[in-house]
C-alpha cells in the first residue's frame, strides 16, 4: 500500500479544525515507488538480479543477455481510523505495474543489470486516479563484479532490502561490497543515498551486515546510519502542514538482531530484536526504541515454475518509530507517525499456473505508543489501521 501518512491525518483533522487550506498541499506530499507495493516481488527481484549477474560459465559465450520480467495487477483498501479526531476512512488502491530487467554478461566476472519500469494507478483515493502514474522509465542501472573468490562489488541503483525488510527495503544509489555465499555466511559494506526526489527525503549514509546459515538455525546482524542531505522538515513545511514533524527524520542509527530456527525444509520461526535512535533538529526531537518483529513462516515463497506450490507466513511486529527507516510491509506503518506500530500481519501465496501467482495480505495494527502527541492536544489514542490487497503476478 502507498504511505499516506501525509494525507490521511491531516485530512481527518481539517473537518474539525477547519485547515481544509493545507490539503492541497498535503495531496502532493506523498512519492510513491513501485518497490513500496509488494514485498515479495521486491525479494525475487533481488534474488533474480543476483541470478542474473553471477558470472558466466566458462562454456557460456559472452558477451550474453538474460532478461526476466513481470506484469502484476494489484488491488488494496484500508480503514484508517483516529478516534482522537472522530474520523474514520477507507482507503482503495489499484495498480498496474510492468518490469523488464535486463542484464549483460561481459566476461571476467564483469555484468551491467538495470530495469525498465512502468506503473499505473487505476485507482487511487488519496491523489486521484493516474496522478501517480509513472510511465516507461529506468527504476535500475548497475554495474557488477565478481571475483571468483566469493567477493562481489555493485556500484549503480538497485534495491537493497536486509532481513525481510523490517527495517529498511528501498532502491539506493551507492556501492555495496559483500563476501561469501548467502547460504552459509555473508558480511555486506554499503555507502550511498537512498533514491528521493528531494534532499529532505534522500537518506545517506552507511548499512553494515553480516549474515550466517547453518543446517537448522540462521542468524545475522545489521546497522544502520543514515542521515537526510537536507533538514528532514523546516519551518515552512511545519507552518503549511503541522504533521510534517511526525516523519521528518534528520538521522537514524538502528541495529538488527535476527535469529532464526528451521523446523522442517518448510516450516521456520525467526525473531528479529531492534534497537534505534531517532533525531530531528527543527523541534529537538530525540528518541530510542527497542522493538522486534516475529515471524512465524508455514511454507517459504513458493517457485513461480510449479503450478499449485504455495507459501505463508504470519508476524507480530512492534516497532517504536526509532526502529524502522523504510519499511517493506504492504501496510502503511508511517500512519502513524512517531508513535510507532504494533499488530499482526499474514501473507499466502499460491501459483495457479506456471508461472503466474496469486496474493493475499493483510494487516491489522495499531500504534506501538498511543500516548505520542498527535497535532493540538490530540493523540493517537485508540488509532487503528487494517489492510487487506491481493496482487496477481504473471513472470517471465
Amino acid at each position: 500500500m502507498r504511505h499516506i501518512h501525509q494525507v490521511l491525518p491531516l485530512a481527518f483533522l481539517c473537518a474539525p479544525l477547519s485547515c481544509a487550506a493545507a490539503m492541497p498541499a498535503a495531496a502532493e506530499a506523498p512519492v510513491v515507488h513501485a518497490e513500496d507495493a509488494d514485498r515479495r516481488a521486491a525479494e525475487e527481484a533481488d534474488a533474480q538480479e543476483s541470478a542474473a549477474a553471477a558470472p558466466a560459465d566458462r562454456t557460456q559465450k559472452v558477451p550474453r543477455l538474460d532478461v526476466w520480467g513481470d506484469y502484476r495487477w494489484l488491488y488494496g483498501k484500508a480503514r484508517m481510523e483516529l478516534p482522537s479526531v472522530h474520523q474514520k476512512r477507507d482507503v482503495f488502491l489499484s495498480t498496474r505495474r510492468f518490469r523488464i530487467a535486463p542484464t549483460v554478461h561481459l566476461g571476467g566476472g564483469w555484468s551491467v543489470g538495470g530495469m525498465l519500469e512502468d506503473s499505473r494507478y487505476d485507482k487511487d483515493t488519496i491523489a486521484g486516479a493516474h496522478k501517480n502514474d509513472r510511465h516507461l522509465y529506468l527504476s535500475r542501472l548497475y554495474a557488477e563484479h565478481e571475483n571468483g573468490h566469493g567477493a562481489k562489488i555493485r556500484a549503480g541503483r538497485f534495491i537493497f532490502t536486509p532481513f525481510e525488510g523490517n527495517v529498511f527495503d528501498k532502491r539506493v544509489e551507492g556501492v555495496r561490497w559483500r563476501y561469501g555465499d548467502k547460504s552459509v555466511g555473508m558480511t555486506s559494506v554499503f555507502y550511498g543515498r537512498t533514491v528521493a526526489p528531494t534532499g529532505d527525503k534522500r537518506k545517506r549514509g552507511i548499512i553494515l551486515g553480516y549474515e550466517r546459515n547453518w543446517t537448522k538455525w540462521m542468524g545475522g546482524a545489521f546497522y544502520y546510519d543514515m542521515e537526510t542531505e537536507l533538514p528532514a522538515v523546516t519551518r515552512a513545511a511545519v507552518r503549511r502542514n503541522p504533521l510534517a514533524l511526525h516523519n521528518g527524520i534528520d538521522r537514524q542509527r538502528i541495529l538488527e538482531l535476527l535469529a532464526g530456527y528451521r523446523f522442517d525444509r518448510y516450516r521456520s520461526l525467526e525473531f528479529e530484536y531492534l534497537h534505534g535512535h531517532a533525531r530531528t533538529d527543527l523541534d529537538r526531537y530525540d528518541d530510542k526504541g527497542h522493538g522486534y518483529v516475529a515471524t512465524l513462516r508455514l511454507r517459504p515463497s513458493p517457485d513461480v515454475e510449479k503450478a499449485g506450490d504455495y507459501g505463508a507466513w504470519i508476524s507480530y511486529y512492534h516497532q517504536p518509530r526509532a526502529t524502522y527507516l523504510h519499511h517493506a510491509m504492504d501496510g502503511d506503518p508511517t500512519f502513524f507517525g512517531r508513535a510507532g506500530f504494533r499488530g499482526w500481519g499474514a501473507r499466502a501465496d499460491i501459483v495457479l499456473v506456471r508461472g503466474v501467482a496469486l496474493a493475499v495480505e493483510g494487516f491489522d495494527l495499531r500504534p506501538a505508543r498511543p500516548s505520542t502527541p498527535l497535532f493540538m492536544g490530540r493523540t493517537f489514542s485508540g488509532a487503528r489501521q487494517r489492510v487487506l490487497g491481493m496482487s496477481l503476478t504473471a513472470y517471465f
